[in-house]
Protein backbone atom coordinates (compact mmCIF):
# COMPACT_ATOMS: atom_id res chain seq x y z
CA UNK A 1 0.00 0.00 0.00
CA UNK A 2 2.71 2.44 1.01
CA UNK A 3 4.81 1.77 -2.09
CA UNK A 4 1.80 2.47 -4.32
CA UNK A 5 1.10 5.70 -2.44
CA UNK A 6 4.68 7.02 -2.62
CA UNK A 7 7.45 5.58 -4.77
CA UNK A 8 10.11 6.75 -2.28
CA UNK A 9 8.88 4.10 0.17
CA UNK A 10 11.53 1.58 1.24
CA UNK A 11 11.61 -1.13 3.85
CA UNK A 12 14.50 -1.07 6.31
CA UNK A 13 16.06 -4.50 6.73
CA UNK A 14 17.69 -4.99 10.15
CA UNK A 15 21.38 -5.87 10.20
CA UNK A 16 20.82 -8.76 12.59
CA UNK A 17 17.91 -10.88 13.80
CA UNK A 18 18.15 -9.19 17.20
CA UNK A 19 17.54 -5.76 15.67
CA UNK A 20 14.34 -4.51 14.17
CA UNK A 21 10.71 -4.60 15.17
CA UNK A 22 9.21 -7.75 16.66
CA UNK A 23 5.63 -8.92 16.91
CA UNK A 24 6.16 -9.45 20.63
CA UNK A 25 6.20 -5.65 20.95
CA UNK A 26 2.55 -5.63 19.85
CA UNK A 27 -0.69 -7.44 20.62
CA UNK A 28 -1.73 -10.97 19.87
CA UNK A 29 -2.53 -11.62 16.23
CA UNK A 30 0.57 -9.89 14.89
CA UNK A 31 1.81 -11.59 11.72
CA UNK A 32 4.77 -9.36 10.84
CA UNK A 33 6.35 -6.01 11.70
CA UNK A 34 8.39 -3.77 9.42
CA UNK A 35 10.29 -0.50 9.60
CA UNK A 36 9.25 1.65 6.65
CA UNK A 37 10.94 4.79 5.35
CA UNK A 38 9.16 7.45 3.29
CA UNK A 39 10.98 10.67 2.40
CA UNK A 40 13.66 9.83 4.98
CA UNK A 41 11.05 9.55 7.75
CA UNK A 42 10.61 6.17 9.42
CA UNK A 43 7.57 4.51 10.92
CA UNK A 44 6.53 0.99 11.86
CA UNK A 45 3.95 -1.02 9.93
CA UNK A 46 2.54 -4.06 11.73
CA UNK A 47 0.38 -6.64 9.98
CA UNK A 48 -2.37 -8.41 11.93
CA UNK A 49 -4.60 -11.35 11.16
CA UNK A 50 -7.70 -9.16 10.89
CA UNK A 51 -8.99 -5.63 11.29
CA UNK A 52 -10.35 -6.13 14.80
CA UNK A 53 -6.93 -7.19 16.11
CA UNK A 54 -5.31 -4.23 14.35
CA UNK A 55 -7.87 -1.83 15.80
CA UNK A 56 -7.27 -3.23 19.30
CA UNK A 57 -3.47 -2.90 18.92
CA UNK A 58 -3.76 0.65 17.55
CA UNK A 59 -5.92 1.64 20.50
CA UNK A 60 -3.44 0.09 22.91
CA UNK A 61 -0.47 2.03 21.47
CA UNK A 62 -2.46 5.13 20.52
CA UNK A 63 -1.51 4.58 16.89
CA UNK A 64 -3.26 4.48 13.56
CA UNK A 65 -4.74 1.51 11.73
CA UNK A 66 -6.06 0.70 8.27
CA UNK A 67 -7.68 -2.64 7.52
CA UNK A 68 -5.43 -5.23 9.21
CA UNK A 69 -2.40 -2.90 9.52
CA UNK A 70 -1.21 -0.74 12.42
CA UNK A 71 1.11 2.23 11.95
CA UNK A 72 3.32 3.17 14.89
CA UNK A 73 5.82 5.99 15.46
CA UNK A 74 3.63 8.26 13.33
CA UNK A 75 2.11 10.49 16.02
CA UNK A 76 3.54 13.99 16.42
CA UNK A 77 5.12 13.82 12.97
CA UNK A 78 2.72 15.87 10.83
CA UNK A 79 3.97 14.66 7.44
CA UNK A 80 3.73 10.98 8.46
CA UNK A 81 0.32 11.49 10.06
CA UNK A 82 -0.89 13.02 6.82
CA UNK A 83 0.68 10.23 4.77
CA UNK A 84 -0.98 7.40 6.69
CA UNK A 85 -4.36 9.13 6.99
CA UNK A 86 -4.56 10.36 3.40
CA UNK A 87 -2.60 7.80 1.39
CA UNK A 88 -3.23 4.69 3.50
CA UNK A 89 -6.68 5.69 4.77
CA UNK A 90 -5.61 5.08 8.37
CA UNK A 91 -7.52 6.31 11.36
CA UNK A 92 -7.27 6.31 15.13
CA UNK A 93 -9.57 3.87 16.93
Amino acid sequence: MAKNADSSTTFIIPRTMAEGVRCTDYSEGCLSAHTVQVHKLEFIAVEFSNEEEAKYAAKKIRGFYSKNWVFDDVANEPWLENFVTQSLEAKKP
